[in-house]
């Protein structure tokens, strides 16, 4: 082995002993030239391929940064957990989140994507193999309140160098890891404000419960309701699997109804409308998601999305600023209304 290619193998071993640490900046060429005992045309030359292999970067006046990128190329992933990969609106929005990833990054990634059925056994066989050549980040779907019994892998990912992010919150037990989730408080809590200004007063709702943004969104149409002095019992809402008898007593109970997703509101909405329950034209009804189901159909739902950038595209610039050694932060998206 060279000299060069020696020094080249220690600095590699420091890249990655800096990316568990967070420390993104090398040392000067000077400083590496006193390490190494070597001459700066040597060390320019490291350098040099170093740049090439996309280790490393360098600005005029800021000397020489890491990217991001592991000197272990089988680390160089990323790995997307969600529950159902394949159905509702997550095809999509893994597709845009890998081109999204593709045309926003300088480095070489892949990304992968491991269904976890919302399952905590499933997902803790998941995060087993993936710590046998941790990705660099890990984007994980929460998809339950209850405590993850898996932060232990999880902790044990992070302690190797793989940052991880929550989408739609976090778990209870796990709070201080960043996560990416919907305004879905204030954009519950708007949209009855709205309504009621609209004269609305028997405003109802149909909501699921499975992660804290849901819970969010249950909370924002309560205390919207507090407020307004109007009616937040029980009979103002279900959630989740309700039978159909309660969603159509709720519909005709109300003057407004407010659906946590297309993916409740579409199948509701059809079987109240072929039972001649509801009249789109007379009663309004809401959704969030702006997914296929509220375009493609006999009827519209108004389905309400985000102001400015998408969802992937957030998760997208998340991701690879993380790699990038940024600070990690939660962020919570708004919905923009009307």
């Amino acid at each position: 082995m060279t000299k060069q290619e020696n020094i080249t193998k220690k600095i590699k071993k420091d890249i990655s002993q800096r990316l568990l640490s967070g420390k993104m900046a090398l040392p000067t060429e000077k400083e590496l030239c006193e390490k190494y005992s070597c001459s700066r045309q040597t060390i320019r030359k490291v350098l040099s391929n170093l740049k090439e292999e996309k280790l490393i970067n360098s600005r005029q006046g800021s000397g020489y940064h890491l990217t991001g990128l592991n000197p272990d190329s089988g680390r160089n992933h990323i790995c997307l957990l969600f529950a159902r990969p394949d159905e509702y609106i997550y095809p999509s929005l893994i597709y845009d989140i890998e081109k999204n990833i593709s045309s926003g990054s300088d480095i070489p990634l892949s990304v992968s994507v491991s269904e976890t059925q919302s399952d905590f056994f499933r997902e803790r066989n998941i995060l087993k193999d993936l710590l046998k050549n941790p990705p660099l980040v890990i984007l994980s779907e929460c998809f339950s309140l209850m405590d993850n019994p898996n932060h232990d892998l999880y902790e044990a990912l992070e302690k190797k160098g793989c940052s991880v992010i929550f989408l739609y919150g976090t778990y209870r037990n796990m709070p201080d890891f960043p996560s990416i989730a919907e305004g879905a408080y204030d954009a519950a809590y708007n949209l009855v404000m709205q309504l009621h200004i609209s004269g609305h007063r028997r405003i109802s709702g149909v909501f699921k419960n499975t992660n804290p943004q849901d819970s969010s969104m249950i909370s924002g149409f309560i205390s919207a309701l507090r407020d307004l002095d109007l009616d937040f019992g029980k009979k103002r809402y279900v959630i989740e699997d309700a039978p159909s008898s309660d969603i159509s007593a709720l519909c005709k109970e109300s003057d407004a109804i407010i659906f946590g997703s297309d993916e409740f509101a579409y199948p509701h909405v059809k079987a109240l409308r072929d039972k001649k329950l509801i009249n789109l034209k007379e009663k309004k009804v809401y959704s969030f998601d702006n997914s296929y189901l509220s375009q493609v159909n006999s009827f519209r739902i108004k389905s309400f999305s985000h102001r400015g950038k998408t969802l992937s595209y957030t998760i997208a610039k998340r991701i690879l600023s993380t790699i990038k050694g940024q600070p990690k932060v939660s962020i919570v998206l708004p919905y923009q209304l009307f």
